[in-house]
């Protein structure tokens, strides 16, 4: 039943896009949308500079807009979205934490299952030297525990993130 709604929902949001009021959301979404096809190849003298140039001029408004606004996006929009965080060019350009964003992602990542957001959310984090609040490494951790009550990540992963999680809690503590 779940994932005849989820069919149903993302059927929905091809055939009707969101329209959002935030000129800036709205480029980063239909830039996504029509170039979601070959993401794996952008580059830098390409559609990755196209992205790299929405992204930054975003400011704190529009990133608190992306996020109240998260539920309309397409899940595979987000990883692509998150998977161009890490791209060299993108933190060589972009001036925010871009680390922090990519943890409140994964935090938010509703739609389908947050293992494809996981595995670099180290890698997003330490990239960037992303300062994250204590609220969110509490979320983060719950999230975890969750994703393996699920069964979504192994035993593994799951050690391995939160004690990352808790070296994160360190460092703030310090």
């Amino acid at each position: 039943m779940m994932n005849i709604h989820l069919l149903k929902k993302t059927f929905y949001k091809t055939l009707f896009p969101p329209k959002f009021g935030n000129k800036r959301i709205q480029a980063l979404y239909n830039f996504i949308s029509e170039n979601d096809s070959d993401a794996a190849s952008w580059t830098i003298d390409g559609q990755l500079q196209e992205f790299i140039s929405i992204i930054k001029s975003f400011d704190q408004n529009d990133i608190q807009y992306f996020f109240e606004r998260i539920g309309l996006w397409n899940s595979y929009y987000l990883v692509i979205i998150s998977d161009k965080f890490l791209d060299g060019h993108v933190k060589t350009n972009v001036k925010y934490d871009l680390g922090k964003i990519y943890a409140k992602i994964f935090l938010l990542y509703e739609d389908s299952d947050p293992y494809f957001l996981i595995d670099n959310l180290e890698i997003a984090v330490t990239m960037y030297e992303s300062k994250i609040d204590v609220a969110t490494l509490i979320d983060l951790t719950s999230k975890i525990e969750l994703m393996h009550h699920k069964k979504l990540i192994t035993r593994q992963q799951r050690n391995y993130n939160i004690q990352f999680i808790n070296s994160l809690t360190d460092e703030l503590s310090n």
